[in-house]
């Protein structure tokens, strides 16, 4: 049984030289005839060694796609992935953003263009299916030669559909003798008839609209479209006319949106109600429209064109909040809608206090988790969450949870220590959630991006200065179970791991994903990063990291990337493998495939596989130290493994539910090299069905190893000796 783990680099190097058998059957016969009974002894050995080595191929990264645009805006990374979902056969789909001009795969021909003719330096959405194997299978594209098109939000809907959330720009006159065209994913327009027109009462001023758009996950056709503008509503009933707006999806994700378990869409938006209008009569020249002021009472959605209205209710909050929405699947009504914090948060014009999102996921109870950051003034001391008795946010980060109700039922944040002369009053950047419910468990991940000395959560210490971490809680009452990280260099203030860029350059959160006792995570560092006993030393780098849920270090597989911006995208586990995404600002290495860098960013998705992640990993405390790792096998008895492997010195043997056969008072075992050579090797006993056996001395190569048990079952396994020095 071969249960190799998940290693760092490319392992595939050292048997990728192995001979391949590539005689017909007729030289196989002749072969057969010539040959003594021991040569055809290693013959066979040999063919046997080349199949293990092309299944071992699978234990690494299958396949690579990317693309890249011809260059960057303002320092900015504009070929990104903002999202991606899995439907249950594996096809992965993502929502990227491309520059005009972006090509696929580093093509260098017209062909190979995202959009042949989109040739201006606008940002533009890309809505890409790919298969299990890596196939393109269609892709849709969102572009407008005149503005950005910005697009935030990709989910589920259900099995057959996904669903997008994106800001349109119109087609229209710019005014110069040219009109400005828009591609509408497979529609290329150059008049706004496709899109619902508005009532002209409302004095509606703006080229576009936002949208929630619906496509089938066969072919990327469009099942639905919901398109709507949002106006504030008076005391009387009457609209503020002058306030229409329309791209809510702007810099800073001011409105996120979930799909619950009914079909319900559930909008998270940013709420900045207030409107300024010009008074000559006012003490300040200015008049305010506001719910704090009490001349604004509703916020309505005119949706397609006013055909549906919806009035979502303000109340005498901040100025800057979070307002969570649910409405029915095709915005028929309004389900609930709840602020989250108290309207005891204050605000001034001139000092205001912002607030961003960071996620919003939903999981299978429809629980709600919302990880959010604020600005920190040293006048505000808490921001109290409102329907709650007693949280409140007191920290500059937080993650709140809320039930299917919008009532909130808890909020994880980390005190640390008051920092007067910064921004921060401490706590760590909470990024994104996911729920093991194999476990119950609950994870965060997130950073800690200052020398946190007494970080703390609900009084246990968490030594996480300057490393990109998770924490593990129980998912009923928020209590601690445990954590890991990505170490950086302890000798170095200013070196850290971390998750995302500045969130002013237009990054995004990418996911994290568990299973089996595993964790999952890309991984940003700057400069040196420790892995076990190991530092890897560059500028800058990123790679996956493997943890179990006790953050024991299971394994790191660098991408030798030196990019500063690159940015971590987003995972998804399926049986065997693991995808992962992002965005690349320097030439890198995912295993045996090389992303070239062509002076711009570069977007990628990529498959690895890794046939020990379908059995449950269990951490030996024994070997800790040395790397070692065990691998629980669940299945008939007698079931035989060997940790670590690949391996550098010494194999720990386990015999789950027996044991080996001993002769004179000693267990052995048969050694057989890439040559055919076979040798009998003596166990060393440490415990009833747990032996070692020490190859410091072998050189790096591939063996076979096959041992008896005292029932009389012979069973073997590959392994793999590496190299004493890290493979980078």
């Amino acid at each position: 049984m071969n249960k190799s783990k998940l290693q760092h680099g490319d392992i595939s190097s050292c048997i990728e030289n192995t001979p391949k058998r590539k005689n017909s059957r007729k030289q196989l016969y002749t072969n057969f005839l010539s040959e003594s009974y021991t040569n055809i002894k290693r013959y066979i050995l040999l063919v046997a060694f080349a199949v293990f080595t092309l299944s071992s191929n699978a234990q690494n990264f299958d396949w690579v796609r990317s693309y890249y645009g011809p260059d960057n805006l303002d320092d900015t990374p504009v070929n990104e992935i903002l999202g991606s979902v899995m439907d249950s056969e594996g096809n992965v789909y993502i929502l990227g953003q491309f520059i005009g001009g972006a090509r696929w795969d580093g093509g260098t021909d017209a062909t190979s263009g995202i959009l042949p003719f989109s040739s201006q330096r606008n940002r533009s959405t890309l809505l890409a299916k790919y298969s299990p194997n890596g196939d393109l299978v269609w892709h849709k594209e969102l572009y407008s030669s005149y503005y950005d098109m910005d697009s935030w939000t990709i989910r589920m809907k259900g099995d057959s559909a996904i669903m997008l959330y994106t800001g349109i720009t119109y087609p229209f006159d710019e005014g110069y003798g040219s009109t400005n065209i828009v591609y509408y994913f497979d529609t290329l327009l150059t008049t706004a008839d496709h899109f619902p027109q508005y009532p002209d009462s409302l004095n509606v001023s703006h080229h576009g609209t936002n949208a929630l758009i619906t496509f089938d996950l066969k072919d990327g056709s469009i099942v639905d479209e919901l398109f709507f503008m949002e106006s504030y509503v008076k005391p009387d009933g009457s609209l503020l006319k002058d306030n229409v707006t329309n791209n809510l999806v702007t810099l800073g994700s001011p409105m996120s949106f979930n799909i619950d378990s009914e079909g319900n869409i559930i909008l998270l938006r940013r709420t900045y109600d207030l409107y300024a209008s010009y008074c000559d009569t006012c003490p300040d020249g200015i008049y305010i429209w506001s719910p704090t002021e009490g001349n604004l009472v509703s916020r309505r959605m005119l949706i397609n064109g006013g055909e549906k209205q919806l009035d979502i209710p303000l109340e005498r909050s901040s100025v800057w909040n979070w307002q969570l929405i649910k409405l029915t699947p095709n915005f028929d009504s309004v389900i609930a809608s709840a602020y989250i914090f108290d309207k005891t948060w204050e605000y001034d014009l001139n000092e205001m206090i912002s607030v961003h999102l960071h996620s919003f996921e939903i999981d299978s109870k429809d629980n709600m988790y919302i990880c959010l950051e604020r600005s920190q003034l040293p006048r505000m001391d808490t921001l109290p969450i409102k329907y709650s008795r007693s949280l409140a946010m007191e920290w500059t980060h937080c993650m709140l949870r809320y039930s299917p109700e919008f009532i909130p039922t808890g909020i994880v944040q980390n005190p640390t220590t008051y920092i007067p002369s910064g921004h921060t009053m401490g706590g760590l950047v909470w990024l994104n959630t996911t729920v093991d419910t194999a476990t119950n468990s609950l994870f965060l991940m997130g950073y800690a991006d200052t020398d946190y000395d007494s970080l703390k959560y609900n009084g246990t210490h968490l030594d996480l200065s300057r490393n990109a971490c998770w924490m593990r809680l129980d998912a009923d009452d928020l209590s601690f179970i445990s954590y890991g990280k990505a170490r950086a260099d302890d000798y170095c203030n200013w070196k850290r791991t971390y998750m995302l860029v500045d969130k002013w350059r237009r990054a995004h959160n990418g996911s994290f994903a568990v299973k089996d006792n595993r964790v999952f995570c890309q991984v940003k560092f700057q400069s040196n990063i420790l892995f076990q006993d190991t530092m890897i030393s560059r500028g800058y780098g990123m790679g996956l990291f493997v943890w179990d849920y006790d953050g024991h270090e299971i394994a790191f597989i660098d991408y030798n990337s030196e990019g500063k911006y690159d940015e971590q995208g987003y995972i998804h586990l399926k049986d065997s493998s693991v995808w992962v995404s992002g965005t690349l600002c320097s030439a890198a290495d995912l295993g045996r495939f090389h992303v070239n860098y062509y002076g711009s960013s570069t977007a990628y998705i990529a498959r690895y596989s890794d046939t020990a992640f379908m059995n449950p990993y269990v951490y030996d405390s024994t070997s800790h130290g040395a790397g070692d790792v065990h691998i629980t096998v669940v299945g008939d008895e007698e079931a035989f493994v060997a940790y670590p492997n690949p391996f550098r010195q010494r194999i720990t043997i386990q015999v789950e539910n027996g044991d080996l056969k001993i002769e004179n008072g000693v267990a052995t075992a048969w050694l057989t090299d890439i040559l055919g050579r076979r040798e009998q090797v003596y166990l060393a006993a440490e415990a009833p069905g747990r032996y070692t056996l020490d190859l410091t001395a072998r050189p790096q190569a591939t063996y076979l190893l096959t041992i008896t048990t005292n029932t009389g079952k012979t069973h073997t396994i590959r392994l793999m000796k590496m190299s004493d020095v890290f493979s980078q």
